[in-house]
């Protein structure tokens, strides 16, 4: 059962908020006292607070009921009608990023480099067209290490892909991941396919340091901008369209540093990434504390300057996303939220933000292993694709109905249940799940919940207009 909580701004402000109808109110400071069950509370609102409560103000909200199961149907829908497909075109990177995923950071990371198999790859993207229902939307995109390594395999599947779409007319996209210090030799080629391009880019060439050439220790960063300002020079309306960055933070950046060197250079707004802290490998620990940076305390410092720039990157922001992710999920207030709510009434959620498998897309790595998206660890393989395609439907079904059923029991007593965003195959400590030895690193109980209600409505109280502008970009 989750209680209402009744919180305290930086202001002094004192708010209710309903658990059970998700409801906020402004409350006076008497009331909040007679909450908290102290002395000397004025009678006006001691009597209030017993009306209040009598007529279900301070309900505690009923266990939210989820759903634990699904069968083969589901699968195999998902897969018939999956929005993308994702290939690791190769391990091999021309560059050594300190912090990449697939290093030696990290537990995870691999030993033996190799190309995926273009016959394979091939075989799975027809199983995929075979199946995709005609004239719908077929999003593929290529990975890496640095993808354009393996150039000639995105060739191959391009040229595929074409030929089998004469007949079932898909609607087609293009997207690569890239570091960009070989964009030059490819671009012709990226342009006329019209791929969708998501950079590499940590800021500044102090910034960008951790991104060093394999052969020569030289950081890639001169390289890299020369590329990006070729295309800018160039190809200036596919610069507009087709181009958006991603940033990693570290020790040598930050959000402000980061933001102002690409919007002030490209006038476009990364996505910062914050490093992943969880699978480092024992070792390493020091050095990934060394070069650690955390992104709500760097945003934190950017916001405090109040810069010309800081206006255009707000919705970017921790801090105005918890906001629109406040009112959306769970503010009866807001009218998205309300209306979902009748909406979604008869509708049983799974637990966790564990998509359901091959919902969003489906990703073949070099090791010719299905996963749910490249995200999720390699042992957590749903299929295995060769000269046949194999999905392990009822390995598939068994784990995930164990992981539901288990989790369950967790996300009832969680305050961020409604819009959770932990993937149960991203967690390092899934194995423990069913043990009291479990512990889920998004659980909000009660206190946590309650002081993030204090910075959400200490950012309102700041920024009043911003209620207002997320109400306006939401679309029925």
């Amino acid at each position: 059962m989750k209680e209402s909580v009744v919180f305290l701004t930086k202001n002094s402000n004192s708010y209710l908020y309903s658990a059970q109808s998700l409801l906020s109110l402004l409350i006076h400071p008497e009331l909040r006292k007679a909450y908290d069950k102290s002395a000397n509370v004025d009678p006006y609102y001691l009597k209030k607070y017993e009306y209040l409560e009598k007529y279900g103000l301070f309900k505690e909200a009923e266990n939210t009921d989820f759903e634990t199961s699904f069968d083969e149907s589901i699968i195999k829908k998902n897969i018939s009608q999956v929005r993308q497909i994702v290939f690791e075109t190769t391990d091999h990177c021309n560059l050594h990023c300190s912090y990449c995923s697939l290093g030696e950071l990290y537990k995870i990371g691999k030993t033996n480099h190799k190309n995926i198999n273009t016959d394979f790859a091939i075989n799975f993207l027809k199983y995929i067209f075979n199946i995709k229902p005609s004239k719908s939307k077929l999003i593929i995109g290529f990975f890496g290490g640095e993808p354009l390594i393996n150039i000639d395999f995105i060739k191959k599947v391009i040229e595929e892909t074409k030929q089998l779409n004469r007949e079932k007319g898909l609607e087609l996209e293009f997207n690569i991941t890239t570091n960009a210090s070989l964009i030059h030799k490819h671009i012709k080629f990226l342009i006329d396919n019209n791929f969708i391009l998501l950079i590499s880019l940590d800021g500044n060439k102090k910034g960008h340091s951790y991104r060093s050439y394999i052969k020569n220790n030289k950081n890639s960063f001169n390289d890299v901008i020369k590329n990006i300002d070729m295309i800018q020079q160039y190809y200036p309306k596919y610069f507009d369209k087709n181009i958006s960055f991603n940033a990693v933070l570290n020790n040598r950046n930050s959000v402000k540093g980061i933001y102002h060197f690409i919007y002030n250079r490209y006038h476009k707004i990364p996505r910062i990434s914050q490093l992943n802290t969880t699978d480092i490998t024992l070792n390493k620990k020091s050095f990934f504390n060394k070069i650690f940076r955390n992104k709500i305390m760097s945003e934190k410092e950017f916001e405090k300057e109040e810069t010309a720039l800081l206006p255009i990157v707000r919705k970017e922001l921790t801090s105005y996303k918890e906001l629109s992710n406040f009112l959306n999920n769970y503010s009866v207030n807001f009218y998205i939220s309300n209306l979902i709510n009748l909406l979604n009434n008869n509708i049983i959620p799974y637990p966790t933000g564990t998509c359901l498998p091959f919902d969003r897309k489906i990703f073949l790595n070099t090791n010719h292993d299905i996963l749910p998206c490249e995200k999720v660890y390699y042992k957590y393989a749903m299929g295995k694709v060769n000269n046949n395609i194999t999905f392990h439907i009822s390995n598939i079904i068994n784990e995930y109905n164990f992981y539901y059923s288990n989790i369950k029991k967790i996300c009832q007593h969680c305050y961020a249940s409604k819009n959770c965003k932990i993937c149960l195959l991203c967690l390092d400590n899934l194995d423990k799940l069913g043990t009291d030895e479990f512990i889920c690193p998004g659980f909000q109980d009660k206190e946590y919940f309650k002081n993030r209600l204090n910075k959400i409505f200490s950012f309102l109280e700041k920024h009043p207009s911003d209620y207002f502008q997320i109400i306006d970009n939401k679309m029925i």
